[in-house]
C-alpha cells in the first residue's frame, strides 16, 4: 500500500532541447520495488518479466508488451513478481506533452484519466509493443539521442491510444481537462500566478478551482506552480550563462536570495 512517508521524489533535468528522456531499467530480484512521484509524465513498457504497478486505489499486474502511465505528481509504485524484469521508460516534460502538435490526438487525456481507465495494450498488440520497446533498447544502449526519444515516445503513444476512448468521458476526462487552462498558464508564463488568475483561466470560481485542482493533482495550485518555477530556474542556472539575479527575475522570484531559499527547501525535500 502506498504511504506518503515512503514516497521517493525524483527530479529529472528535462528542458526544451531534451523534453523526453529514455530509461532502460533491469530489475534482477523478485520483490524489488519502491514508491515514488515526480513532476514529469511517465510511460513504461515491460520487455521481459512481470511486475505489479500500484496507484492510490488501483493495482495491476503487467508483463511483456504491457504498458503503464503516470500523471504529474501522481504517487505510484511497483513490485517485481517475475525476474529478471526489463522495462523501457519514457519520462516526458508535461509542458511538451501538453503543447506538442506532433500528433493530431490529445495525448494528455491518456495520462489524466484515472488509472483504471487509462489505455492498455490490447492482447493482439502486445508482441508489436514489445518489439517496439526492444528497438528502443537497441537504440538507447548505443546513443542517448533526444530526437529519437521524441519519435519513439510518440510512436508508442500512437500505438496505445489509436483506438482508445475514456470509459467516462464526461466525468473523468471532462473534469481533468477543465484545469488545462491553468496548466497552460503555468507553462506559458515565467512568473508568480495567483490562484485567482488560474481559476479565471478555467472559467471557475476560486473555491471550485482550488478544490478540483487539489483533487486531480494531489497538490494545491500555488505549490504546483511554485515547483514548476523552481525546476525551471534550477535548469536555467545550470544550462545558461545568466547571473543568479537574472534567473531569479526570469522565473518570478523577487531576487537571488528569494530563489535560493526555495531551491534549498526543494533539495531538502528531495533528500
Amino acid at each position: 500500500m502506498i504511504k506518503e512517508a515512503d514516497l521517493k521524489r525524483f527530479y529529472f533535468e528535462l528542458d526544451e532541447e531534451t523534453p523526453v528522456q529514455v530509461l532502460l531499467n533491469r530489475h534482477e530480484d523478485v520483490g524489488e520495488g519502491w514508491f515514488d512521484m515526480h513532476y514529469e509524465l511517465e510511460l513504461g513498457v515491460v520487455v521481459e518479466g512481470r511486475m505489479v504497478r500500484e496507484y492510490f486505489g488501483h493495482k495491476m499486474e503487467i508483463g511483456p508488451g504491457d504498458i503503464w502511465l503516470c500523471n504529474m505528481w501522481e504517487p505510484h509504485g511497483f513490485e517485481i513478481v517475475e525476474a529478471p524484469c526489463e522495462v523501457v521508460v519514457f519520462v516526458v516534460d508535461p509542458k511538451y506533452g501538453a503543447t506538442s502538435h506532433f500528433l493530431n490526438k490529445d495525448i494528455s487525456r491518456a495520462f489524466m484519466a484515472s488509472p483504471g481507465e487509462r489505455p492498455k495494450t490490447l492482447p493482439d498488440s502486445r508482441e508489436k509493443m514489445r518489439g517496439l520497446a526492444k528497438k528502443v533498447q537497441v537504440q538507447f544502449s548505443e546513443d542517448d539521442d533526444p530526437d529519437w526519444a521524441k519519435l519513439y515516445f510518440f510512436q508508442t503513444m500512437l500505438s496505445l491510444i489509436e483506438k482508445w476512448e475514456p470509459q467516462s468521458p464526461m466525468t473523468s476526462y471532462g473534469s481533468r481537462t477543465s484545469i488545462q487552462g491553468a496548466l497552460r498558464l503555468i507553462f506559458r508564463e515565467r512568473r508568480l500566478i495567483t490562484t485567482k488568475e488560474a481559476a479565471s483561466a478555467c472559467n471557475m470560481s476560486v473555491t471550485k478551482f482550488t478544490a478540483l485542482f487539489k483533487d486531480l493533482m494531489g497538490s494545491t495550485f500555488s505549490d504546483f506552480a511554485l515547483q514548476y518555477r523552481i525546476k525551471g530556474a534550477a535548469s536555467e542556472l545550470k544550462n545558461s550563462d545568466l547571473t543568479q539575479e537574472a534567473v531569479a527575475l526570469n522565473w518570478g522570484f523577487t531576487d537571488a536570495s528569494h530563489l535560493h531559499k526555495h531551491l534549498y527547501h526543494a533539495v531538502d525535500k528531495k533528500c
